[in-house]
């Protein structure tokens, strides 16, 4: 499984949005959480969006993900995109990458 890792807020609010593709499902995931457990979570679990919560929780496109992203108005860096969809088309395993910006410069770290 390939696991990419930004950074970023959401609603004023610190959040790190996983995503990546999983070899043995054959699919793309995500999911999306606060870095602090919100005071209003009743279920405790901090998370805003989790691919699993889909009727089809590993499509093979990045598509309904970008929807998501969209619809909740986050964003993440285009290079993270274009490198989670390689990883799709060689069906990549075992692989975590820390992406980030700062102060619109982009950075990318191999973390395993």
């Amino acid at each position: 499984m390939s696991r990419h890792y930004f950074k970023t807020t959401y609603t004023g609010k610190p959040i790190e949005v996983l995503m990546g593709f999983d070899r043995p499902l054959n699919g793309f995931f995500m999911v999306i959480d606060y870095q602090e457990e919100p005071e209003d979570d009743d279920e405790g679990e901090g998370l805003i969006y989790s691919n699993l919560w889909e009727r089809n929780p590993h499509p093979d496109s990045l598509t309904p993900y970008l929807e998501k992203l969209t619809e909740l108005n986050i964003s993440v860096p285009a290079e993270m995109l274009q490198e989670i969809e390689k990883d799709g088309e060689v069906k990549m395993g075992n692989k975590n990458v820390r992406h980030a910006m700062v102060d619109g410069t982009y950075t990318r770290t191999f973390i395993g």
